[in-house]
This record gives C-alpha cells, structure tokens and sequence, in this order.
C-alpha cells in the first residue's frame, strides 16, 4: 500500500486485534475475521490484503484518519499526550490510558474514547511541528487592537487574492474563521485571538494501484493548509506554512482584506531555549508563582563518536542530578564539560480553588526544540513566563546574537 503511508505504520505497530477493531467498529470496514492462532504477521498480512482490495480514494481516507493518529506517536506527539493526560475526568478512563504503554495504542485510545482531548493534542502537535521552525512559521508585527473583517466583502476579496496567490480558481480554496480566548504569557488572563485557517487544492497526482492484477493509475487531489493568527493585544501576526516565500505574501493578504491596515513586514523574533546553563546547579526562583518545587530530573549529551549518556532521578530524590550523575559514574564527573542536548524539568504546582496539586514536565532537547509549546494554553502561557524567569529561553533575530551566559535564576 504505498499509497497510504500512515495507514500501513499503523498495521506494523498497533497490536493487531485493536487494528482490526479499528477498521471495523470506528472506520466501518467489512473485513474478514482474524484468526487467532495465526501468527502476528499473517494476520497483518490479512488485514493488508483487505485494505489493498479498496478504492484508493477510500484508502486515501482512512489514511488520512491514521495520519492524525500517527501523529501523537512520536516523541513530541507523546509530550503532547503526556502533558494533556490530566484533562481524563473519569478515574477509570485515566488508569486504562496509565495501562496503555504501545505509544500508537495510546494515540489510537485518545482518538477514540476522549476525541476533545485528541483534537486539542492534535493541534498542539502541529503547532509543534510550525512554530519556532524557520521552515514552516514567519511571524510579522501589525498594529495592535485592530478589527478582524468577517463580512462577506472581506472574505471574498480574501479569497481571491488568495487564489491569485495560488495560482488557482476561488472554487478551489476554502476559508475558515475562528475567534478564541488564550492565556497572555506574562499575566496569565485571557487575551482574543483569531486564526484563518485557509485550504487550496494543489495540481491533481497520479497514484498507482492494482486492480484485477492490472496496474491502474488514479488521479487524485490533496488540499495544502496555511494557518494565519492574529492576536490584537499585541499586535502579532503569525504565518504557519510550509511554503516559505508565500508567508509574507498570506501576511500582506491578511492585512489588506481582514485587518485592512498597512503592512510593513517587521518580522517577530524566535525563542532561542538555552539549557545548558543546567549542567551546573542551580536555584529556581519560585517567588510570586503558584508552584510548590522544581527539580531537573534528567539531564543529557551526545558526543562525535555516537556515545551518549542520560541520567535521570526522580522527582522526590534526596539529591539533585548532579549528585545522582556523580554517584553514578565518578566524583570527577560534570555536566559542565558536555555540551547538552537533553534535560526535562518537574514543576510541581500547587493546589488551588479550580485544580488539584499537579506536575507539569518541561522537555528541552536539541538545538531549539521544547515541549512547552505542545501544551495546553494555561499550561504554555505558564511555562514560558517561567522558562523566561529562570533566563531559560530568549528571543533571536536575523542578527548577530550575544553570547551565551549561564545565568542562575
């Protein structure tokens, strides 16, 4: 089935029961029942032979389902499932999702049993995905506390500019306006924002398949996504698509259709997370914040020759990461002779009037990669005014930067 990618890793990692009852109860298949006494593989083999023998406009479908699925299964698709796991009302949905440790099981479970939370993991992971990479997200400052046309007009001059930038008929692109509330980053109440999310069919592709043993060609039509956010309490426009030299020009649309305000094409500055100031101990400023402790619980490096080391303790450790790496390989042993590409903090929260005591866990890994922005919007806004506090993330521009200094909190 080369035609539907995530479909097929799907069938190779779920287990394949739960794949068969997959297809059949929430996709709706008619499929062969498996046998049991069959090995993994030949019942994989089945369930492959019932999907090749579909339409590949319906496998393209339900390839489509397994790609959002596919999605929440990687590392930072599961930092998303993780952070978002609390949000589980009922006790017993929450202890049979904490059973669950096949991480596509896990996403497959979500977009089953609790859909508002997949949707809302879902979209954090895509978020994930744009911002903060230069190859997908350009972030712009317009003038602040402007109204958002959502007439007819503006939409449909929008559209059009929009198809005359996509070179394309209005029919093939589709609009979509949405107006909710986010929590501000320094002051945690809630602030407007509203996101244009905007499909255009791209140019029709041949797909091959094969039907009574002969090798037919389909023809098929995808849908391209840009997302476009603008939140008045500051003045952002942000521009989340994968085709970089059409940002600004979606920018420049939006402004001129929606915001109808001149565009100037000042650009927003990315968060640069730094963590290596963690290879050395330090202390956490907690004054003012409704959190009760913070300990690095894991900590780690990579070197040329492909030799890494991770360390982790536990979050109710006696001692800090520091001590716990030294105990584990030497008293000579420091952090601060690697460079880091690995930490996860444990913020524990307090207990309040609308939530029970909770941890959040803040994941730092490579060159510019965090999970805070996978998180829920309380959760976020949080984060990065803490993150910020503790001189662990700063904004870059185009420039040159200023060095690096481990600064303690």
């Amino acid at each position: 089935m080369n035609d539907a990618e995530n479909l097929t890793k799907l069938l190779v990692h779920l287990p394949p029961s739960i794949a068969y009852r997959f297809l059949t109860g929430e996709i709706g298949l008619t499929l062969p029942k498996l046998d049991p006494k069959q090995g993994k593989r030949l019942q994989r083999a089945a369930l492959e032979a019932g999907l090749a023998a579909l339409p590949v406009r319906e496998r393209q479908k339900i390839d489509e389902v397994a790609e959002r699925i596919v999605l929440l299964s990687d590392g930072a698709g599961q930092d998303v499932v993780e952070g978002l796991r609390e949000d589980i009302v009922v006790e017993a949905s929450r202890k049979a999702f904490a059973a669950i440790h096949n991480q596509y099981e896990r996403a497959l479970w979500l977009h089953s049993n609790a859909p508002e939370i997949f949707k809302e993991a879902l979209d954090a992971r895509q978020a994930d995905v744009f911002r903060q990479s230069t190859s997908c997200y350009s972030g712009f400052i317009a003038p602040k506390h402007l109204a958002v046309k959502d007439d007819p007009g503006s939409r449909n001059l929008f559209c059009q500019t929009i198809a005359e930038q996509f070179n394309c008929d209005t029919a093939d692109v589709a609009i979509q306006f949405f107006k909710r509330l986010r929590p501000e980053t320094h002051t945690g109440e809630d602030v407007e924002i509203y996101q244009i999310s905007i499909y255009n069919n791209r140019p029709p592709e041949l797909v091959n398949c094969v039907q009574a043993s002969e090798l037919m060609s389909h023809e098929l039509i995808r849908a391209a996504s840009s997302h476009i956010t603008y939140e008045p309490a500051n003045g952002h426009l942000d521009v989340l698509s994968k085709t970089t030299q059409t940002r600004e020009a979606l920018a420049r649309a939006a402004a001129d259709c929606i915001l109808q305000s001149p565009f100037f094409g000042a650009t927003i500055p990315l968060k640069q997370y730094d963590y290596q100031s963690l290879a050395g101990p330090r202390n956490f400023d907690l004054s003012d914040e409704n959190v009760s402790s913070v300990k690095v619980v894991e900590l780690g490096y990579a070197q040329a020759n492909h030799r890494s080391l991770l360390v982790k303790i536990g979050s109710t450790d006696v001692n800090d990461i520091h001590v716990a790496a030294q105990s584990l390989a030497g008293l000579a042993f420091d952090f601060r002779h690697h460079r880091l590409n690995y930490a996860k903090l444990s913020i524990r929260l307090k207990k309040d009037s609308t939530e029970r005591a909770r941890t959040i866990s803040v994941v730092l890994r490579d060159e510019n990669k965090c999970n805070v922005k996978t998180k829920r919007e309380k959760d976020r806004a949080l984060c990065d005014r803490l993150l910020a506090k503790w001189h662990l993330v700063k904004e870059i521009d185009d420039g040159p930067t200023a060095p690096v200094h481990a600064l303690a909190a």
